[in-house]
């Protein structure tokens, strides 16, 4: 499926979102308190600007897209099998997680960043996918009462770490699971998040192991490890 324009007045509509009110008091507090880095700023506004035209462009209006899962889309917890789903851009928390995931582990936004975020019900997943050569990050937003806010922001780091790893296209194993841990464990400590928060979204996951995911405990441990040792968590590269 190609990703076309849709009506132009409901794609511009979105991009308001993307600077939250959470973003603008941000902004606000460092403003008034002298600790404004200028050149972060603009690479701030770089980043959302960059998303936010590109995804004006390929979203269809108010119905969003639709995407073309497989068994090889890596996905949090489980397998996502072969469906169609439809996803709209992400809220503007998941946006500003991703872009504080993408400048704590020093991933420019026009190479290693060029990704997608967005929003869709997957069965209370996560998954990072290829379509028509964007990359993407596909968020259940029902995760989020059950993970808080950073076990949100530790599973789209997840994601991240399986687009930066390059699991794409790979067989799903639970080798490349902990692959992706490691980098959102070490993303999660670049970010200034706790070892607690990085582990908050460990509840929801498999206690048993799968031909596709590893166990709750090596999850821990392969987390714990790129938390406390973030300099390793681009490691997956070979």
């Amino acid at each position: 499926m190609k990703l076309a324009a849709g009506n132009p007045a409901a794609a511009v509509s979105w991009p308001g979102r993307c600077f939250s009110l959470r973003f603008r008091q941000r902004f606000a507090t460092m403003f008034r308190s002298g600790t404004l880095n200028i050149l972060k700023l603009l690479k701030m506004f770089a980043c959302s600007i960059a998303i936010v035209l590109k995804l004006a462009v390929i979203v269809c209006a108010e119905d969003g897209i639709q995407l073309n899962l497989d068994r090889t889309s890596p996905a949090l917890h489980m397998p996502a099998g072969k469906r169609v789903v439809l996803a709209t851009p992400a809220f503007e928390d998941y946006t500003e997680m991703f872009f504080d995931l993408c400048d704590a582990m020093q991933l420019a936004v026009k190479d290693e960043c060029r990704i997608y975020p967005m929003n869709a019900e997957i069965g209370l997943n996560a998954i990072a996918i290829i379509q028509d050569d964007n990359r993407i990050i596909v968020f259940d937003r029902r995760l989020s009462p059950m993970v808080g806010y950073a076990g949100a922001m530790m599973i789209i780091g997840h994601e991240l770490g399986h687009h930066y790893c390059h699991h794409l296209g790979r067989r799903p194993s639970p080798g490349l699971e902990l692959e992706a841990d490691r980098f959102a464990g070490a993303s999660m400590r670049k970010a200034g998040q706790s070892l607690d928060d990085a582990l908050a979204a460990i509840p929801i996951l498999d206690e048993r192991p799968s031909k596709s995911h590893p166990g709750r405990a090596e999850r821990v441990a392969a987390i714990t490890a790129g938390w406390k040792h973030p300099e390793t968590g681009k490691s997956c590269r070979r």
